[in-house]
């Protein structure tokens, strides 16, 4: 055996991640070849993917199976027949110094000759690197070799980097012809390949996003992925999420450097079709051969150099060319050249009929879109864009038309156009363009829908006052009469005046005051229906009653018509959730959420996921409301805005059901200051909730102060309606526990009025609480007995659960312990099944304390559905379809669907066909009063309201 290498030391090439395949398969080749059959293998691939590791790798095991191996890699630009000499050196010395062809079949029989001396030894093994740059009368000598060795055990590996063209690659071609000679192309690393690399070069497992930035970035080169490794080993980079960014850098910086070494090595026709790539990013040979000139078998020459150099992918692959790879071709370029070959590929494109966007991909990188047929091109690019990815092109399009100076009108519209794109990503560039745009604009249509558009998007910001104020002094010059020209305009504008100032502390008076003479409108337009929504939320704020609020919400959402969009739906959905009618409320934000995410408006999206959960909290699915707000507050944080308002209030209320108060108070904190401090809604959600969270916390009296807090600014505010932020029940329940009778008895009393005004079940059993917390003996068990009747026919049973709670309390305290412990064991069964588990623990102890039994106490997984849900699977159970419940129950059929997944999933159920037969038997409360001696029972706090 003998064995002889002019490889180097290094022994990475141990490692194989990814090669293992490969190696089995040329060690099997070998073991065909010990066994008396000659075999050849090329193993190709650009350079990068591991030929050389690999043949180090197999001339290594090969030498431990007894074969003599001869290793070598060929020599750019040496002379005929070099390589093959030092294979076979130090055993050439009777080769003849042939140069010439008549001298070639000398050579090759001397070859012949000293192959056959080593076989006689054993199994010989001839490994050659870097084929490619062998000299072709070498190849063409190891071919005469495999021919004559056909039955000798001679294994022939030949290795080809594929990107780089040289003297040997026709003569591989024809070796491959051989019978005895295969191809093993090698393909990129896959995933646990990589895994492999990564864990081995940076000392621990990746994370996946980590991993598969590292695939991307190296395109699963072996070769590439260690340089990037390398590269962030030496720059700190651990393999964790928080590395992505860095690690991007540092990989672009790589495939840039990369990118500029393998194209400075190309001719010149082959780097003018790189650039014409990296601009246009496709390869059309016709497109591609105009803008750079070189066509036909030059083009075709071309492309292929350019994909053997990576510098192209493959033919088929999605990517022509990767991003950071066109940014290193066209930064050769002076920025002179690269506008021109820009201007260039645009008028092409543009003459070829190329779609839109596809033309303003050339035309946003000039400095100025200077022919007259550019601006138009960008404006139709900007339209053609239908989700937020590409509404970011869609604006750089519409600034370059600004940027072509467009005059008048035009020029308004491509500001209006630029701020109804940029609206869901920079709400700030959306007002700034309005602004302009209004003030440019001089006709009253023009300044109406302008301003429309610019109320609508200050909703919910800082600048909401200022577009009340826009609003109102467009409103004052548009004429009063029906019938004359331009009225028909002041409905949408006064309609945007009152969706901008419902929610904005500042500007509600004045908007209100406004709008106290209105007309009604039937809503049979959109800009109607607009002003139906904000008049049925300035009639939820006027306190009721709350069937006329309902009235106003439901026109505004008449579901024939097409729905409006954005704090419309949103208002009248929240009046609607008020009044006690969550079916339809809920149906209203399931269609908000849907239409938002249709229409890429992410805040519209999040503040309709934020009243599905506080509407699901409401009627006490609090396990819902938790994951629905915690989606809500992803989506923002993702939408650039972390600190968001409405998710983490919505999000904070539904904590505080499940015990967890340390998180809702952090979040609680997180929003405090002017953004919620402005908004109706928010401010007073966010006192109320705040109260709440300090109370679960011990802290008393700066619960009680919030909550008379959120009283006082609420009276500040004109707003009386009972249930918009019901400070007053946990505020007279505290009053009462810290001896303050008579103040707690006022607030109760004062209370009432709203309360019966408002008029729905949930309002009336609140304040029948109330009135019971202040009231003694036999008054405050039939009041408490009332409110518990109360709310069992609202949809709030987490209100309800807390309402037996209390009167089983008072139930046991007056001597009455079977029906206190009927009570009792409802709040389990109800507070259980809301996921209030405070509740039902306290209730638990209590009931046991009681003597009641724990055997009794099995909650049914059908206690957790909410009425709705549970209607809705009772009728499905009977195998009425989706279409005939949605009809029995006036509801969508897309509102029925929910509602069923909701019900599979709580009771863990696959169809319908599982649904149990105790849905057939709803649960019917019974209220039991007694007289007798007080005593004092194990816990009788009141629970949170």
């Amino acid at each position: 055996m003998a064995v002889s290498s002019d490889r180097g030391r290094d022994a990475s090439w141990r490692h194989l991640p990814g090669r293992s395949h490969a190696l089995d398969g040329l060690l099997r080749t070998a073991a065909a070849a010990r066994a008396g059959s000659a075999r050849a293998v090329v193993v190709r691939g650009p350079a990068g993917i591991g030929r050389t590791a690999l043949l180090a790798a197999l001339a290594e095991r090969l030498t431990s199976t007894g074969m003599t191996v001869r290793h070598r890699t060929a020599r750019p630009g040496a002379r005929e027949h070099q390589a093959v000499r030092d294979l076979f050196e130090p055993f050439d010395a009777g080769l003849p110094a042939a140069t010439g062809a008549p001298a070639a079949y000398a050579v090759h029989r001397a070859l012949h000759r000293r192959a056959t001396g080593l076989l006689a030894d054993g199994p010989l093994a001839l490994i050659l690197d870097d084929a490619q740059a062998c000299d072709e009368a070498s190849l063409n000598g190891l071919g005469f070799v495999l021919r004559r060795a056909a039955s000798l055990p001679l294994l022939v590996i030949l290795a080809q980097r594929t990107e780089r063209p040289g003297p040997g690659a026709d003569a591989l071609s024809a070796l491959l012809a051989h019978d005895g000679c295969t191809a093993l192309d090698l393909g990129p690393l896959d995933p646990a390949a990589t895994a492999a690399v990564v864990t081995r070069a940076l000392g621990r497992p990746p994370a996946e996003l980590f991993l598969q930035h590292c695939a991307e970035l190296s395109g699963g080169s072996p070769g590439l992925l260690t340089r990037l490794l390398t590269d962030a080993r030496a720059a700190g980079i651990r393999p964790d999420t928080d590395g992505l960014h860095r690690l991007r850098a540092v990989g672009e910086d790589l495939l840039t450097r990369s990118a500029k070494a393998r194209l400075s090595a190309q001719a010149g026709p082959v780097r003018a079709v790189a650039r014409a790539v990296a601009v246009l990013g496709h390869t059309d040979p016709e497109l591609l051969g105009a803008l750079s000139t070189v066509t036909g078998r030059r083009l075709t020459a071309a492309l292929e150099a350019l994909r053997r150099a990576g510098i192209v992918a493959p033919a088929g692959h999605p990517t022509v060319i990767r991003e950071a790879v066109r940014r290193a071709v066209l930064a050769e370029l002076p920025a002179p050249e690269r506008e021109t070959l820009r201007a260039r590929a645009a008028r092409l494109l543009n003459d070829a009929g190329r779609p839109a966007c596809e033309v303003a991909a050339q035309l946003v990188h000039l400095k100025e879109p200077a022919e007259p047929w550019m601006p138009g091109v960008l404006r139709a690019a900007a339209a053609q864009a239908p989700d937020r990815t590409t509404a970011r092109a869609a604006m750089r399009c519409l600034r370059r038309a600004l940027a072509a100076g467009p005059t008048g009108g035009l020029r308004q519209e491509i500001r209006v156009e630029l701020a109804r794109t940029s609206a869901p990503l920079a709400p700030a560039t959306t007002l700034a363009q309005l602004r302009q745009a209004l003030a440019e604009a001089t006709r009253p249509h023009d300044r109406a829908r302008i301003v429309v558009e610019y109320g609508l998007t200050a909703v919910g910001t800082r600048r909401a006052p200022q577009a009340v104020r826009e609003l109102g002094a467009v409103l004052d010059t548009l004429p009063t009469e029906p019938g004359t020209p331009g009225h028909g305009l002041r409905t949408p504008v006064a309609a945007a005046l009152l969706v901008t100032a419902v929610n904005d502390r500042t500007a509600l008076a004045a908007a209100r005051e406004r709008a106290r003479d209105w007309p009604v409108p039937r809503g049979d337009s959109r800009g109607e229906r607009h002003l139906l929504a904000s008049l049925s939320t300035l009639a939820a704020f006027d306190g009721g009653p709350a069937d006329q609020a309902v009235d106003l919400a439901r026109r505004a959402l008449w579901i024939e018509s097409p729905a409006p969009v954005g704090p419309c739906v949103l208002g009248a959905s929240i009046v609607l959730a008020l009044a006690d009618e969550v079916d339809e409320a809920m149906e209203a934000f399931e269609r908000c959420v849907s239409d938002s995410r249709a229409r890429h408006e992410p805040w519209t999206h999040i503040a309709a996921l934020c009243g599905q959960s506080l509407t699901l909290h409401g009627t006490g699915d609090v396990a819902t409301a938790v994951t629905t707000a915690r989606t809500a507050v992803d989506l923002a944080a993702r939408a650039g805005c972390p600190g968001a308002t409405m998710p983490a209030l919505a999000l904070a209320t539904a904590l505080l059901s499940q015990g967890d108060a340390e998180e809702a108070d952090a979040l609680l904190d997180s929003i405090a200051g002017p953004a919620v401090a402005q908004g109706v809604w928010e401010w007073h959600q966010f006192l109320y909730t705040k109260g709440r969270a300090r109370r679960e916390r011990g802290d008393l009296e700066g619960a009680l102060e919030l909550w008379l807090h959120c009283g006082r600014s609420l009276e500040a505010a004109g707003i009386s309606n009972p249930v918009l932020a019901p400070w007053w029940l946990p505020a007279t329940t505290t009053l009462v526990q810290q001896g303050r009778t008579r103040a707690a008895a006022e607030l109760a009393e004062r209370s009432q009025e709203a309360v019966r005004r408002w008029g729905t079940p949930r309002a009336i059993g609140l304040g029948l609480i109330a009135a019971g917390v202040v009231a003694e003996g036999k008054a405050r068990l039939d009041l408490l007995g009332e409110a518990v009747d109360a709310l069992a026919a609202s949809p709030a049973r987490l209100e309800r659960a807390k309402a037996e709670y209390q009167l089983g309390c008072e139930l046991l305290a007056h001597g009455a312990t079977a029906d206190a412990r009927r009570h009792l064991r409802r709040t389990v069964e109800l507070a259980t099944g809301c996921g209030y588990h405070m509740l039902a623990a306290r209730a638990r102890k209590l009931l046991v304390a009681a003597g009641g039994r724990m055997s009794r106490l099995a909650v049914s997984p059908v206690d957790s559905l909410t009425e709705s849900e549970r209607r809705v699977a009772a009728l499905a159970r009977r195998g009425i379809s989706n279409k005939e419940i949605a009809a029995t129950l006036f509801l969508s059929l897309r509102t029925v669907e929910a509602h069923l997944t909701n019900v599979y999933r709580k009771l863990d159920v696959r169809g319908r066909a599982d649904l149990p037969p105790s849905l057939d038997a709803p649960y019917r409360p019974r209220r039991h009063a007694a007289d007798g001696p007080r005593r004092s029972p194990a816990d009788t706090r009141a629970p949170s309201h």
